[in-house]
């Protein structure tokens, strides 16, 4: 194995690491707050108020990265004391602290994928590797857990969740511990926030990836809720989040073959308009097979808006703010929008059940409209 397949190799597993949490958390943790008695506006209000906690932690914990020139020493912190946490949840019965917890586990784990996305894209550029099959190790490995996380849920019940979640950020520690330094120019001076949204294509490629990716919120917070009320079994379940990211996979493993093709805009546009497809679509079906095809769409609606911002940061914002320009992006869009939109979800789901599915068409649809008005970057 040549050195730059080594490097890759060592990038590849911190995904692999990272998505094991992602993928137990993003199907199984409404149904587990659900099993300790939260409703559906308390489950909504956790994980958007978790969502949010990126716009603090998110540009605090990148920023100690861009400053120093070392991205992997705050993430050895955050891994190790998100791991501990998330640890006690399995022993804490008491609501509000259940809930209190929760959304400061989250605001160690949230920093690590920006940072890693950042320090992968500069290891990319120095050794030569692609960003895209290293990546994909990521949904790879959110296939399997949410696959085998139905199964284990079933036989062991969902008070396993916790536990699994410990164990897999346990391993993200380990596995960016053993990650070459790659250390990027210290940055001589702070650059302000306010700097980067003046970019004349930032603020509004910001805005636009929100719009679509929030617009995925109703469903990472009640997809799993409502397939369980119509019948759908566990491990059924996990098998249609899997199936999801299997998709996205194909598309990671060959992205680079055709965004020379494609602007970054009409990516961002087919992307926004295959989302609002897939909302709609939702919001009416019931029958598995629909379902099978709904979910295959993810690879298109989430995972072509993300690898396209990933690719629009690396190649437009300043090197010396990379890891703050992505944590912007985290905080933005993956963050303060994918947090209004989670808030608002209980209420509406509550009120319109599956058919609240029809608001995630249209916030879909805004974010094509905005992605006309990114202009073209110096």
């Amino acid at each position: 194995m040549s050195y730059k397949n080594k490097i890759s190799l060592k990038f590849s597993m911190v995904y692999f690491t990272i998505f094991l949490v992602i993928g137990i958390n993003a199907p199984f943790w409404p149904l587990w707050l659900s099993s300790k008695g939260f409703d559906s506006r308390y489950i909504s209000l956790i994980i958007s108020l978790s969502v949010l906690m990126k716009i603090i932690s998110n540009p605090f914990f990148a920023g100690l990265g861009d400053k120093y020139g070392n991205r992997k020493i705050p993430m050895l912190y955050l891994s190790i004391v998100a791991s501990i946490i998330l640890f006690t949840l399995s022993f804490i019965n008491y609501q509000f602290l259940i809930g209190v917890l929760a959304i400061i586990a989250w605001a160690f784990f949230a920093p690590l994928m920006p940072i890693t996305e950042s320090l992968t894209t500069t290891a990319a550029n120095k050794y030569g590797f692609d960003y895209g099959r290293t990546r994909l190790w990521g949904s790879v490995s959110f296939v399997l857990m949410a696959f085998l996380g139905g199964i284990l849920v079933e036989n062991y019940g969902l008070q396993i969740i916790p536990y699994i979640m410990s164990v897999g950020t346990f391993l993200v520690f380990i596995s960016i511990y053993l990650t070459p330094t790659v250390y990027s120019l210290p940055s001589t001076h702070k650059i302000k926030i306010t700097t980067l949204l003046r970019n004349r294509s930032f603020l509004p490629f910001l805005l636009a990836c929100g719009a679509i990716q929030a617009s995925h919120g109703m469903y990472y917070t009640f997809a799993t809720i409502h397939w369980k009320n119509i019948g759908l079994s566990e491990t059924m379940i996990g098998g249609l989040w899997a199936e999801g990211v299997l998709f996205e996979i194909v598309l990671l493993a060959y992205f680079y073959k055709i965004r020379s093709y494609f602007s970054f805009k009409s990516l961002l546009i087919f992307a926004a308009l295959t989302a609002t497809i897939r909302w709609i679509i939702t919001a009416y079906a019931t029958e598995p097979l629909i379902l099978v095809f709904i979910q295959s769409l993810h690879s298109i609606t989430f995972g072509l808006t993300h690898i396209s911002a990933i690719y629009f940061i690396s190649e437009v914002m300043p090197e010396r703010a990379q890891a703050k320009s992505q944590a912007l992006y985290s905080a933005i869009s993956m963050g303060i929008i994918m947090s209004l939109a989670i808030a608002i979800s209980g209420d509406l789901y509550d009120a319109y059940q599956e058919k609240a599915f029809i608001f995630s068409a249209l916030l879909a649809l805004s974010g094509a409209i905005i992605t006309l008005y990114i202009n073209k970057a110096n």
